[in-house]
């Protein structure tokens, strides 16, 4: 079957704008193979970070000799505890509490866990010696309500500010809270620190 000549151009007509079509596509296809290469020169010259293995072996960590001040109110155990600790000394914002009630509130609070530092803290730590089979001397426990003593104001502090006085509390009731908080702060910051203390180094 021989083709006539409108049949012949029409073929012909049909093959050009495919050759044209398949044109544009490898344009295309170059253009893209360009950006590639210029993509991937760009990543070789930046610099490389190489992180190696980090391997912590704490079965292999070996403790030769306890000592420090005691921190109280944080407790290692508790990694909660240690984030949500913030101390805000010298803040202004005291939830809606009146700044004079504030004051009044944070002197009533330190003396009273100075007295309990001053007069009851000696029982308790000598309370918590026989429950750890311990026999401090005097000067070490004096030392041990020292370095209390530096910590008390800022604990204090934090208390405040974490819980400010609203309007259904009154002075007496939240400095009764707080005073319960830090004791219990100091007591807990004694045991650990007796827990932990070797028998070898009194």
């Amino acid at each position: 079957m021989t083709m006539n000549y409108h049949d012949m151009m029409k073929y012909l007509q049909q093959l050009h704008q495919y050759v044209q079509q398949q044109d544009k596509i490898i344009q295309q296809l170059n253009k893209q193979i360009t950006n590639l290469r210029s993509d991937v020169e760009k990543i070789k010259k930046q610099p490389v970070t190489n992180i190696e293995r980090i391997e912590y072996k704490f079965d292999q960590l070996k403790v030769e000799h306890l000592d420090g001040v005691l921190n109280i109110g944080l407790n290692p155990s508790d990694p909660d505890q240690i984030e949500n600790f913030e101390v805000q000394q010298n803040g202004t914002n005291v939830g809606g509490v009146q700044q004079q009630l504030r004051d009044q509130l944070l002197k009533q609070c330190t003396h009273d866990i100075h007295q309990f530092l001053n007069h009851d803290c000696i029982q308790y730590i000598q309370h918590a010696e026989k429950q750890y089979d311990l026999k401090l001397d005097e000067p070490h426990r004096q030392h041990i309500i020292a370095d209390i003593r530096k910590q008390i104001d800022s604990r204090i502090q934090y208390y405040l500010n974490a819980q400010p006085l609203s309007d259904q509390d009154t002075l007496e009731n939240k400095k009764q809270e707080i005073f319960a908080l830090v004791k219990k702060d100091v007591e807990n910051s004694i045991n650990h620190f007796l827990q932990h203390l070797p028998k070898d180094s009194i």
